[in-house]
């Protein structure tokens, strides 16, 4: 067989070297040919060469001729400059956690939301509290899952994968839902912890939020965190309408508001996903694992979503229900506690924006970094993104003090000069002494939810999972010992030692990662 070697072989070896670096040797160009879908026969029969060895090595002349691009996963040149690139990504985070803010804004302004109302009677104030509460959990769970496996198939551009997993894990959640729900009843009907009118109310906003929050968490996997913010808008629209306007009394303004709020983000939700699925991707297969080996594979995450609700709202609970104080029911709402909290997530919601900024950039850096250490340089490596692992903790310490006293003083100063009627409550009872306590937990919280995106950035879930299961069991213990033995505002500390507490393990895994990141970050692939 004549061997074609004057053939001109360049705009091949172009195409198989495309956005790659210089190949060591022509082992290295038949691995390219054969991923390039050339075959021996091919090389015999196209091109005239014995085998594809025989291919590569007489392509070895255009090795050094080539200009190869300079190996990069980020390009920082594409990208903003960085005091830009922070202000995007933290009014990212903001509008990640913006929903919250709708909530307490509008409560705080217009003295009800959603699924709120400062002017409430207490009975309900209480029952529509659990309700909500249980509706974070249960929901919780099933929005952790949806998020890592719906997005996971979204960034790799297998939309139709996407959809049929997005459909399966919601209609998971529903199931858990409804099963909780069911429950509920049945257990109410034979123990009647609420009469039936207020029972009633409690389990009308534990599905209908379920089934808010449910539909949301689909929103937070597209990243569309302005059409979330839109949504929410949009019910305070309606219970507005509802109570203000058409004088329909609370809560039956916002029975409407959840009931046509429900209907439209359902249709749209299912429109979102149908259109997915209709995208012509024949390459795409369908394929995806039945429901319960889909549910057990992600009950890491299932497990997450419903420890850090629990852990959200442990203290709350636990004051609440504190036997030291009298009260109807053997839980029940407080007003000082409440609205220190409330003012509390003011600062939350400013705090949360700084997660947003602080996993771009330790991806941007890693994954610049690890093209321009060799493998030998591996501590070098490690060094680099510790050092700056460090530096950011401080900035993010130094920042939330501001943030927290910034966030004092705007109510105070509001209450002072403006004579604001909302925020007269503030500075009465304990409520200031809940709010520092509770931002300053906060703090040590979302600090402890920047280690555990890390985490979950390199596969290793269950280290988060440790953190916030102690920190819940902490939660719980302190703050029952103490709101028992010297009254109901002591349960914030169960919250303050709990989130120090998450953040501790949190950060011990985090640097214990990054010293020996180099090994975290290959075995996470």
């Amino acid at each position: 067989m004549e061997v074609a070697t004057t053939r001109d072989l360049s705009e091949l070896y172009k195409n198989i070297t495309q956005e790659r670096g210089k190949p060591l040797d022509f082992w290295e160009i038949t691995a390219l040919l054969e991923v390039y879908g050339i075959r021996d026969i091919d090389a015999q029969q196209e091109y005239g060469f014995e085998n594809v060895f025989e291919m590569a090595k007489y392509m070895m002349q255009y090795r050094d001729v080539k200009q190869y691009p300079t190996k990069s996963l980020v390009n920082f040149e594409d990208l903003p400059p960085l005091f830009l690139r922070m202000v995007k990504n933290y009014l990212r985070g903001l509008a990640f956690a913006m929903p919250m803010f709708v909530q307490i804004f509008f409560t705080l302004s217009i003295g009800y939301a959603i699924w709120s109302g400062l002017e409430m009677d207490k009975t309900k104030a209480t029952v529509i509290a659990v309700g909500t509460f249980l509706a974070l959990i249960v929901t919780g769970a099933s929005a952790q899952a949806i998020g890592r496996k719906g997005l996971f198939y979204l960034k790799q551009g297998e939309v139709i994968l996407a959809a049929n997993i997005t459909r399966k894990l919601l209609s998971i959640g529903y199931i858990l839902v409804f099963t909780i729900g069911s429950f509920l009843i049945l257990f109410n009907i034979f123990f009647e912890i609420f009469p039936s009118y207020y029972f009633f109310i409690m389990v009308a906003f534990y599905f209908l939020l379920s089934v808010l929050f449910l539909n949301i968490a689909i929103y937070y996997m597209f990243e569309e965190y302005n059409t979330i913010l839109f949504f929410f808008i949009l019910g305070v629209i309606f219970t507005y309408i509802s109570h203000s306007i058409l004088k329909v009394r609370l809560p039956e303004a916002q029975f409407i508001s959840l009931v046509v709020l429900d209907a439209l983000i359902i249709f749209f939700t299912f429109i979102k996903i149908r259109n997915l699925k209709r995208k012509d991707l024949s390459a795409e297969g369908e394929g995806t694992p039945r429901a319960s080996i889909l549910f057990y594979s992600l009950i890491p995450f299932y497990l997450y979503g419903f420890l850090y609700f629990i852990f959200l709202v442990t203290d709350r609970m636990v004051a609440w229900s504190n036997y030291m104080e009298a009260k109807p029911y053997f839980i029940w709402f407080n007003v000082p506690y409440e609205l220190g909290l409330d003012w509390a997530l003011i600062a939350l919601v400013l705090l949360m924006g700084l997660t947003e900024i602080s996993i771009h950039e330790f991806m941007y850096r890693i994954n610049d970094l690890v093209i321009k250490y060799k493998y030998s340089e591996y501590q070098e490596f490690n060094n680099k993104i510790y050092s700056f692992f460090k530096k950011f903790n401080l900035a993010y310490l130094i920042v939330s003090i501001i943030i927290i006293i910034l966030t004092y003083y705007a109510v105070y100063l509001l209450d002072k000069y403006m004579d604001y009627e909302f925020t007269k409550d503030f500075f009465k009872s304990f409520t200031p002494f809940i709010y520092w306590i509770a931002a300053v937990s906060y703090a040590f919280m979302v600090n402890g939810l920047m280690n555990v995106l890390f985490m979950f950035s390199f596969s290793r879930q269950n280290f988060s999972l440790k953190a916030i299961l102690t920190a819940s069991v902490v939660n719980l213990l302190i703050g029952v010992v103490l709101s028992r033995m010297f009254g109901l505002e002591y349960a914030i500390y169960g919250l303050l030692f709990g989130s120090i507490v998450f953040w501790a393990i949190s950060f011990y895994y985090s640097v214990q990662m990054f010293k020996k990141l180099e090994y975290y970050y290959y075995s996470s692939f």
